[in-house]
């Protein structure tokens, strides 16, 4: 199965009608995939690790799906558009992960469009939530 894009609702995780119509997540979806490291490629190394990836809302709307998710999580991470870098609502999210004690890392998306400044996103995380 191919990955799919919310703006072109062919999206598999936002499932719900309403969420292929807006091209938004309102409700948590998780999905499972599974990683072998190799040396070559070819020869799996390690065991396969398991990830589960759990896509929730970035709309303060449905924040209580964000909570809900963050108390089973292990790790989280943050997606900042390299246009838009930390939002009002990244800053509420990154607050509640702090409740949770959930350790993060950021990565900057959208790279490829005109106006992308990573370097503006990275300044605002630091500056924005103390990371």
């Amino acid at each position: 199965k191919s990955h799919g894009e919310v703006h072109d609702g062919a999206a598999t995780m936002d499932w719900m009608e309403q969420e292929q119509e807006r091209g938004i997540t309102i409700t948590s979806a998780a999905t499972t995939t599974f990683w072998e490291r190799t040396e070559d490629g070819k020869t799996p190394q390690t065991p396969k690790h398991r990830f589960n990836i759990i896509d929730t809302p970035g709309h303060v709307d449905f924040t209580i799906e964000v909570e809900r998710s963050l108390a089973v999580l292990d790790g989280a991470v943050c997606l900042l558009d390299a246009n838009a870098g930390v939002e009002p609502q990244t800053e509420t999210v990154w607050r509640q992960a702090d409740r949770y004690k959930v350790p993060r890392i950021v990565f900057v998306n959208k790279m490829d469009k005109i106006g992308a400044d990573f370097f503006n996103c990275v300044k605002m995380i630091k500056d924005r939530t103390g990371a």
